[in-house]
């Protein structure tokens, strides 16, 4: 069944489920629910033309414009910086030259040489390429046959395809569970957030966003094959779609008003999410013999496995020592260890970055922690709070910034706040736009990466 099947309908595919499939979800935030169906189901009443679905596509269009219109700019201006053979190979990443050059390749960057690579060569043991799942490449490798194998035009519509599907059940989700321009604000700052050029980029950051809305739409319908499936896919995407299994289970038992002697043979659905790990664990179990070499690899970004606190304080004092070494003006004296002094200045820059970043994104999950449905609650924290036991010696909130993506309850936080407070809202989306900007320039002539 295609994804947009499933956005025609409120209704659960199974009625028979011991309690309707779509109980209110906006119960918890009442002031926010724009109608409730007299059967329980919520749904969102016919939205205002300012703040329909129409014009925030329109919205987010623009936001992607405005990243696409900074890498040219940005890279022909600066020029691109030296980078490493290993971000450069294979070719494949820049295919492009003169002003397709600049529009086009920096998109492939980081990352996406990664996905290039793994898509042309395939998973290697001891390059940490199994560190990136399996369906992105996948995809590329496969849709790439479509655009005679340039995997880099490839990379940039799966993405921004995946963007706008993942904007547009965005939508329809928050419209259904609280409002119209709810919805609409969260999409708009979303797509303004200064890390969300990576939805164009050739990662899979649009892809898991999309599935996991997928995942979130059908099981709150209650239509729970579709929702595993969608749980089984975002799994294969990235390792944290593990945490999909949190949501699934709360918006189950709140269907059956979180009684356990209600548990049918629906709740199995749950368990696609996990196979969509196994698979892949299998998959470097019969070529490596290492199913857990997706986190063994780790070590190549000096990761170790710590407490969230330990994360967080190390985050602090990464970013306060780097605002040292800028305010000294040079890099003979390293006031963080860095891999050489040349790399002192720019690593000082990305973890106040991903201090600002993590800042912002707790105080976001502070703001809707009372005030959005658990199963949105419940994921946001699971999804920022999984990755700080990772840290990083060198840089403790690594990809944080690129994370937080995911989390998409957070940024109903900032739509609530803005709601009374419209001189606030655009002091935030002028700094989204400034940093977003800043942040693309720098990520397109490899200065920078979350």
């Amino acid at each position: 069944m295609s994804a947009s099947s499933g956005l025609d309908t409120a209704e659960p595919s199974e009625p028979s489920a011991p309690v309707s499939a779509s109980l209110p979800l906006a119960e918890a935030a009442p002031d926010q629910a724009e109608a409730v169906r007299d059967d329980g189901a919520a749904t969102a009443a016919a939205p205002e033309p300012r703040y329909g679905l129409r014009r925030t596509l329109v919205l987010a269009a623009v936001s992607r414009l405005m990243f696409f219109a900074t890498a040219p700019v940005a890279t022909y201006l600066l020029g691109v910086r030296p980078a490493s053979w290993a971000l450069r190979y294979p070719r494949r990443a820049e295919v492009f030259h003169g002003v397709l050059g600049h529009i086009l390749n920096p998109w492939a960057h980081w990352d996406g040489v990664w996905f290039i690579k793994i898509a042309v060569n395939g998973y290697a043991s001891n390059d940490g390429s199994v560190a990136f799942f399996p369906l992105y490449p996948l995809l590329l490798r496969w849709v790439g046959v479509l655009f005679d194998n340039n995997l880099v035009i490839t990379g940039i519509v799966l993405s921004t395809a995946s963007y706008f599907v993942a904007m547009i059940v965005l939508y329809r989700l928050l419209a259904a569970d609280f409002s119209p321009r709810i919805a609409a604000r969260t999409v708009v700052l979303l797509s303004f957030f200064p890390t969300s050029f990576f939805f164009q980029a050739v990662y899979s950051e649009a892809l898991f966003l999309a599935l996991s809305l997928l995942c979130f739409w059908w099981s709150r319908q209650g239509r729970w094959r579709l929702a595993g499936l969608a749980g089984l896919l975002a799994a294969l995407t990235r390792s944290t779609g593990i945490l999909l299994v949190v949501p699934m289970l709360l918006f189950y038992y709140r269907q059956r008003g979180w009684k356990l002697r209600h548990t049918d043979a629906r709740i199995a659905s749950l368990l696609m999410v996990p196979e969509g790990l196994m698979v892949w664990m299998a998959y470097l179990s019969l070529g490596f013999h290492k199913p857990f070499l997706f986190a063994e690899v780790q070590d190549q970004w000096r990761r170790t496995v710590a407490p969230p606190n330990y994360a967080l304080w190390r985050g602090i004092e990464a970013a306060f020592q780097g605002l040292r070494q800028i305010i000294s003006g040079q890099d003979m004296h390293l006031y963080w260890p860095a891999p050489n002094p040349g790399a002192a200045v720019p690593l000082a820059i990305a973890n106040i970055v991903s201090l600002a970043v993590v800042v912002l994104i707790l105080w976001a999950l502070y703001l809707i922690l009372r005030r959005v449905p658990l199963p949105y609650s419940a994921y946001a924290v699971a999804m920022i709070g999984f990755p700080l036991f990772f840290p990083s010696e060198v840089q403790p909130l690594m990809s944080m910034p690129r994370f937080a993506l995911a989390a998409f309850p957070a940024f109903l936080g900032f739509a609530f706040v803005f709601e009374r407070r419209p001189h606030a809202r655009w002091v935030f989306m002028t700094a989204f736009i400034a940093g977003g900007i800043l942040l693309a320039a720098k990520f397109a002539i490899f200065s920078w990466v979350a």
